[in-house]
């Protein structure tokens, strides 16, 4: 398959290198992912159960986030899965929306991950609330994001590509206060 003729939302905006305060390693790591496929998956109420046993199987290769009940965003480094989503989900069981090229993936790591997002965003990080694996919908500086919590210290975050750029002016300020490396 051909690769997207669009451009990478943040490309020029997320400079390489070290930046912020301190001197020495830095205690975040900023990185623009860009997966091949982004795919929200939705299910008609009375198909939750079935499409909750469909879905692991048809997205094999993917991560596999549940924002909402009956939502699914599936996310796999390899292009085309919406479509391969589109032929083994009928239209009784549910929906498929192609979110590949209407997203852009910040990822936050390192020990001052859960200090950043506690500057950013209105949600509590503690492991009862957002686990490792689990997926939310909140805004972070001014701008709807849905986040996933991939381990205790790296969060991915999504947002919309038109906002990509601000977005992330938002997170290079709050981190600068931490220092942080972009790779």
């Amino acid at each position: 398959m051909a690769e997207s003729m669009i451009a990478w939302p943040l490309d020029g905006h997320l400079p390489a290198g070290r930046h912020g305060a301190g001197s020495g390693e830095a205690p975040l790591t900023l990185t623009e992912l860009r997966p091949g496929s982004i795919v929200e998956v939705g299910c008609w109420p009375d198909t939750l159960n079935r499409m909750r046993i469909v879905l692991p199987q048809l997205g094999r290769n993917a991560t596999i986030m549940e924002p909402a009940p009956g939502r699914w965003w599936l996310v796999s480094p390899e292009p085309g899965l919406a479509q391969e989503l589109e032929r083994g989900i009928d239209t009784g069981l549910g929906a498929v929306v192609d979110l590949s090229d209407a997203r852009a993936v910040l990822q936050v790591s390192g020990p001052a991950t859960i200090e950043l997002m506690s500057r950013l965003v209105p949600l509590d990080f503690g492991p009862a609330r957002l686990s490792t694996g689990r997926t939310a919908e909140t805004i972070a500086g001014h701008v709807g994001v849905t986040l996933h919590r991939t381990a205790p210290d790296c969060v991915e975050m999504y947002v919309f590509r038109g906002f990509a750029r601000s977005f992330v002016h938002s997170v290079r300020q709050a981190a600068a206060a931490f220092g942080y490396q972009v790779v």
